[in-house]
């Protein structure tokens, strides 16, 4: 595929065309070498690296198609460093470990690229509650992280939070929020059109008020301390019906198997009992609610995720409050709003820096909270029940705001600078105490 025909797909609107368009960035035809590659790398794809790798990417290509070579890969190899001026290796993982380490033994005679680690949790300290915590220790994968943070180049991360946890690994460390490009489908989705799509049970009910919620299964601890506010707000107003969006696909457990020799395998196995899988789980906690008013959904893909928001009227974003959490981005909250949703949320981490990074005329009384107290929820979402239109035009401010400080092709230019212009001074370091020192003319 030429570059005339990924325009036609870049801004995609399902699975086919976003994988054309990943495709097209994996073996990018007619690379020209005289400019400067940029390589976007990670172990696989997930949810964060769509944010932090691939829509970036995107939208610098969309903007920027001849000011930069960009490739993305899966699974870094040497070829990609050969050519590369520049690797973003987004997360820990063993490839990004064999690099960092092949990176630390790299001739100074010899131009090596730019290495940035990039990362939007703290994925050396995962709390016990989190349901990846004894893999990832016994993979190794914390030790990873601090290896990333320790030995890149420098660092890019999400929030404030996590810029202080990494400067005590690396004094490089540099914030690129997590954006959006406001123009892709999922994001103009018509929220009567996406109801009746998908609710088409409530769609008789002209007085309802859908309070959502939506994230994957490393929230399952947020979701149980929901489910006693949900419960509270479903008995105490007749006309609000809940949704909750994001169970997981395939539940699986991964069993962990030692020989004799201490080598370690893990093999994964798919949970059987239905109890016991996520949905299952949810299932449970939220039981008490009246099956005719409540939704559970499986989660979405990447390119259609967005959709859930236009089901929503509150938008819940509720985290615990640990080292972990404080790190997460503000991103729940974004989404919600640029569907207009009255926002109820943790002033916490990413959500708190939100908050004091708004005007100050915005007024976020029972929108952010301090407080984890089911009380505390409770009377938020009663207010916004009790004075809907109100909070639904304060609400509308704050998506104005939202739209603008958090559109990814208005941000692009700052992006692509930072990647050019370190790759530009490193080299240029480079040159000067590796290659001109031994250089005398006349000898």
């Amino acid at each position: 595929m030429n570059k005339e025909e990924m325009l036609e797909v870049i801004q995609y609107s399902n699975a086919e065309e976003r994988d054309k368009v990943k495709e097209f960035f994996t073996n990018p035809p007619d690379m020209d070498l005289n400019k400067k590659t940029i390589v976007f790398s990670t172990p696989s794809e997930t949810g964060t690296s769509f944010f932090r790798l691939f829509e970036p990417m995107r939208s610098l290509f969309k903007l920027y198609p001849d000011e930069a070579n960009y490739l993305y890969t899966e699974n870094l190899q040497p070829n990609h460093v050969k050519i590369a001026d520049v690797v973003i290796m987004h997360r820990c993982g063993n490839l990004h470990s064999h690099f960092l380490s092949v990176a630390r033994m790299w001739p100074k005679t010899e131009k090596r690229p730019y290495i940035i680690h990039d990362a939007d949790d703290n994925e050396f300290n995962l709390p016990n509650s989190h349901p990846m915590k004894t893999l990832w220790i016994e993979s190794g994968k914390d030790k990873m992280s601090l290896q990333s943070i320790k030995h890149s180049d420098c660092i890019t991360t999400t929030t404030p939070k996590l810029a202080s946890t990494f400067q005590t690994f690396n004094d490089d460390v540099n914030i690129f929020p997590n954006m959006f490009d406001w123009d892709l489908p999922q994001w103009k989705c018509d929220p009567n059109e996406t109801r009746k799509d998908m609710l088409e049970e409530w769609a008789g009910i002209d007085d309802k008020v859908i309070i959502g919620w939506a994230g994957l299964t490393s929230h399952y601890e947020d979701i149980k301390r929901m489910a006693p506010i949900m419960k509270e707000i479903h008995d105490r107003y007749p006309n609000t019906y809940f949704v909750l969006a994001g169970m997981a696909l395939k539940d699986t457990a991964v069993e962990i198997h030692e020989d004799e020799d201490g080598n370690k395998t893990f093999e994964e196995k798919e949970i059987e009992n239905e109890e016991e899988t996520y949905r299952g789980r949810i299932n449970k906690l939220y039981e008490g609610i009246d099956p005719a008013r409540i939704k559970i959904f499986d989660a979405l893909p990447l390119e259609e995720y967005g959709k859930f928001y236009s089901l929503f009227d509150i938008n819940l974003a509720y985290i615990e409050h640990n080292a972990f959490a404080s790190c997460k981005s503000e991103i729940k909250v974004v989404e919600g709003l640029h569907y207009g949703c009255i926002p109820v949320f943790s002033h916490y981490g990413g959500y708190k820096t939100m908050v004091e990074s708004m005007p100050s005329n915005f007024n976020t009384t029972n929108f952010s909270l301090k407080m984890t107290s089911s009380h505390a929820w409770i009377n938020a979402i009663s207010h916004h029940l009790d004075n809907y239109d109100a909070s639904k035009k304060r609400a509308l401010e704050l998506k104005e705001w939202a739209d603008n400080t958090y559109d990814i092709n208005i941000h692009a230019e700052e992006r692509l600078d930072f990647y050019l212009s370190r790759s530009e001074e490193f080299n240029e370091e480079w040159y000067n105490n590796s290659i001109a020192q031994n250089i005398d003319y006349g000898e």
